[in-house]
């Protein structure tokens, strides 16, 4: 059947609209099979969202994931099909993402054939129709099946917590993933209390969310989906290994448990990490997630768990308090 396509313009203030009308003749004919890139985990022609803290190795998982796909092996338990990888880096910049990508290649035993091309620090904002036209040549010209974008804050202009700003760029990727048939992921950030970042657009147009959970100390790398579309909900677990010049993931067979920050501990992490050096007064006078006397109990806590130091130790007299604030680990953006 031939399908009507429409291109027209009211007038000259208005836009151009795009469409096909399809029928249900159409529907009901024969498709071709799932397009996989990452077997019944990541499709073509999809928006991934990976998400986690700072820590929680989320970009090296990534960098992983797009030399496995490049070199066809499997990654994490999963099988991957091989396709052509392109990591549009905005985060890393280029000597470290370089340093990151070749560990990971020689940890999957690759060469320098491997099919992965990267840009750094292009400053593409895909809330930019230019910019966003351009990223989409860039696609095709390169014939990749995934592509990465690291991170979502640094590819828009706008405010990540509200619809209006995010919405324009999460349309903008799923109109690519669907013209090129690419998957793409988008790798984001935790919010205060453990969830993604931003406005609740971003999981309402991921086909697929992902939270990448690991403790900064551990090896162990956890994901788990919150949101799917095209495949079942799971959950499955890595364990990092590093040596002098590779980086990669094996798969273990359970899940590591991550040590979750009680709420009011979570309390005294993003109060501190808002205000800096903070005095006990203060930290318990603002407490909004707990009771002031459990937020000093948290202090005390993280304290003992070397995530919080007081920074002037010794007697408190009259007018001189505790004063606390966060370890310098903590307080890095280190993905």
């Amino acid at each position: 059947m031939e399908k009507e396509e429409f291109e027209r313009t009211i007038d000259e203030d208005c836009p151009v609209y795009e469409y096909r009308i399809l029928t249900a003749k159409d529907a009901m004919q024969e498709h071709p099979p799932i397009e996989w890139v990452v077997i019944d985990l990541i499709p073509a022609s999809t928006l991934s969202v990976f998400y986690g803290d700072p820590g929680s190795k989320k970009t090296w998982a990534m960098i992983s994931l797009a030399v496995n796909v490049a070199l066809g092996k499997e990654w994490i338990g999963h099988i991957t099909l091989p396709n052509k990888v392109l990591f549009i880096d905005e985060e890393s910049g280029e000597s470290w993402f370089m340093r990151r990508l070749k560990a990971a290649i020689l940890g999957a035993l690759g060469d320098d054939d491997t099919q992965v091309q990267f840009i750094c620090n292009a400053g593409f904002m895909l809330d930019d129709k230019n910019d966003a036209a351009e990223v989409e040549r860039l696609i095709k010209d390169s014939g990749a099946g995934l592509v990465i974008f690291d991170a979502l804050t640094d590819i828009m202009t706008g405010d990540e917590n509200t619809k209006k700003d995010t919405q324009p760029v999460l349309t903008a990727l799923k109109k690519m993933a669907d013209r090129t048939r690419a998957a793409i992921i988008v790798i984001h950030h935790s919010n205060k209390s453990g969830g993604y970042r931003g406005s609740s657009a971003i999981k309402g147009a991921a086909d697929l969310l992902i939270e990448i959970k690991s403790d900064e100390e551990s090896d162990w790398i956890n994901f788990r989906s919150e949101k799917v579309r095209h495949i079942e909900y799971l959950k499955f677990t890595g364990v990092a290994t590093w040596t002098e010049d590779q980086f990669y993931i094996d798969v273990a067979e359970v899940q590591e448990r991550v040590k979750e920050p009680t709420r009011s501990q979570k309390y005294v992490i993003g109060y501190l990490k808002q205000h800096g050096e903070s005095s006990m007064d203060d930290i318990k006078a603002n407490a909004d997630m707990c009771a002031p006397q459990t937020a000093q109990k948290a202090v005390y806590q993280l304290v003992e768990l070397g995530k919080v130091y007081r920074t002037n130790p010794g007697p408190t007299g009259p007018g001189m308090g505790a004063i606390y604030d966060l370890q310098e680990e903590d307080d890095e953006n280190i993905t």
